[in-house]
């Protein structure tokens, strides 16, 4: 395990710009390397500079898991073709779906794990095109008084922790749908809800925005079991 408080572009929203799961990480290339060279210590899976339509946004705008990527429509050819040859060196059989739906921050719309996905009810129509390229059983979700699981919620295969809004019935069902073992509740950097802007991480390490109280290392490093 190895965890790390953090800032990137001097703001503590972190997620906002970092995508890792369990096989490799992508960060825009514009980060300090400095910073960057902490973050290689901290993930020894393999990490990727990448921008989305020249964005660095790319917790934002992308959600994976092991067995698949999915991307907003308004990604260049060029970064594509980029994306695929950094894939191909990680694991060739990793689907790279691009999809054309208006509401693209995909981040933000999807919570998933390699076991299971919520996608937001923006993206019904997309349900079985995510199945497809996540490999995984989706179904549509909204919690929280809100459309956007992937923002108010992180998960890793041990677990998921969610917006403080989410009822006992939110929580049983989250957990059976991403199979894991402890879902709560929690917030970052200070009392932000919007739990995936403030972390990055995998099932084994994270990265953690800088202004993260300790009761909320302690919550969320527990849950996600790091």
């Amino acid at each position: 395990m190895s965890i790390l408080k953090s800032q990137i572009f001097g703001g503590n929203t972190v997620g906002v710009y970092l995508e890792v799961n369990n096989l490799y990480g992508l960060y825009p290339p514009t980060i300090l390397q400095s910073s960057l060279n902490e973050f290689k210590k901290v993930f020894t899976e393999p990490l990727f500079p990448l921008t989305i339509n020249n964005s660095p946004l790319i917790g934002v705008y992308l959600t994976s898991n092991k067995n698949g990527i999915i991307i907003p429509h308004i990604v260049r050819d060029d970064e594509l073709e980029i994306l695929k040859t950094y894939l191909k060196k990680v694991d060739q059989s990793i689907n790279i779906g691009v999809l054309d739906s208006i509401d693209n921050a995909y981040g933000n719309l999807i919570l998933c794990n390699d076991k299971g996905a919520i996608i937001s009810s923006f993206l019904k129509d997309y349900r079985s095109k995510i199945e497809e390229i996540l490999n995984v059983e989706t179904l549509v979700y909204d919690f929280a008084d809100l459309n956007l699981p992937g923002s108010i919620s992180l998960a890793n295969n041990n677990g998921c922790v969610v917006h403080p809004l989410s009822t006992d019935a939110d929580v049983k069902y989250i957990k059976s749908i991403l199979k894991v073992d402890e879902v709560d509740v929690s917030t970052v950097n200070r009392g932000i809800p919007y739990i995936s802007s403030g972390v990055a991480a995998n099932d084994k390490n994270g990265i953690f925005g800088y202004a993260c109280t300790g009761p909320e290392m302690m919550r969320l490093t527990e849950v996600l079991g790091l």
